[in-house]
Parts: C-alpha cells; sequence; structure tokens
C-alpha cells in the first residue's frame, strides 16, 4: 500500500492523503530542512517522531529489508539520491531478525517479487505496515545523502487533524 509521489505534486494530491499524514507531509514541505541538525524530534510523544539523518548508501544486497507493525514511515531525501528496493509482506518472506514486539521492526535477507524506486530531492515514500523496504541503497555505495524519515504511530489515522497541535516545532 506504499505511496511514492514529490513535494512538487503536495498540492494537487493532498485530498488523497489522511489529516496526519498531511500534517507530515505540510511540516515536510515548510521545515527548513537543508539547514536542520541531524537527530531526531518529538512532534508528538513516541506517537510522532522526525528524524534528521545523513546516510551513506550501500548496495542493496548489502542491506536487510525491514518493515514495522506499530509505525508508518514517511521518508524523504533531502540533498543526493537514494534507491529504495521495496516489497509486500508474504508468507514466502521469512525474518532474520523479528523484533516487532520489542522495536517495532524486522529484518529480512531474502525477499520476494522486490522492485526499485529512485528517490531524489524532494520525492517521498510513505510505507505502511506490510511494506518491506531496504532504504539509502545506490548502483555504487558510498553516496552521501540527507533524509526525512518520520515515523508515525498507525492508530494515528483514524485520529481528527483538529485534535493535533504540531506548531510548537518547526525546524
Amino acid at each position: 500500500m506504499m505511496i511514492l509521489s514529490d513535494l512538487s505534486k503536495w498540492e494537487e494530491e493532498k485530498w488523497a492523503y489522511a489529516p496526519i499524514l498531511r500534517i507530515a507531509m505540510d511540516y515536510l514541505r515548510t521545515a527548513n530542512l537543508e539547514n536542520a541538525g541531524i537527530g531526531t524530534y518529538s512532534l508528538l510523544g513516541d506517537d510522532m517522531l522526525f528524524m534528521i539523518q545523513q546516510a551513506n548508501t550501500v548496495l542493496p544486497q548489502e542491506r536487510k529489508s525491514e518493515h514495522h507493525a506499530k509505525y508508518i514511515d514517511v521518508q524523504m531525501v533531502v540533498t543526493g539520491e537514494e534507491i529504495h528496493v521495496v516489497a509486500r509482506q508474504s508468507e514466502l518472506n521469512v525474518p532474520v531478525e523479528d523484533q516487532l514486539s520489542d522495536r517495532d521492526y524486522a529484518l529480512y535477507k531474502k525477499v520476494e517479487n522486490e522492485f526499485e524506486l529512485l528517490l531524489k530531492p524532494g520525492m517521498f515514500v510513505i510505507y505502511f505496515p506490510n511494506d518491506l523496504h531496504r532504504p539509502a541503497c545506490s548502483r555504487t555505495g558510498g553516496m552521501e545523502t540527507k533524509r526525512v524519515v518520520i515515523k508515525i504511530n498507525k492508530d494515528l489515522l483514524q485520529t481528527n487533524s483538529e485534535n493535533l497541535n504540531l506548531n510548537h516545532l518547526l525546524l
């Protein structure tokens, strides 16, 4: 159920997003991400976290695929380029490390039916639970990127946006 888009298309597409995703995307659109410091920022306690990351890409086969049960990942490239290798979860995919109950991730070495997405600055992808993904990859590895990951508790998809106020934290 993953969503791939670009901030340049946001105004014409935002009607299709749940209120909490609109809040997250508006935050990405208005925050000064190029100058934001690397780190993790709480937007709504543990229910919504905003992470600015510096990543060195690796070859896709060097990164395990991951998925989450509790959190939705919104990932966007700020500088550089990344390949994300993605697939839907199926019974054919068996985790090599299952930390879903403790740390909300499971890792997979071998995944069936994967495909690649190329993300350039301003492009974002939204991964829902059961979307397997290998982020921060490239054909050659070793490319530096600045990226943003917003972790959103999936239960917030059903929350009315008027009950949420994120104006207190602008980067």
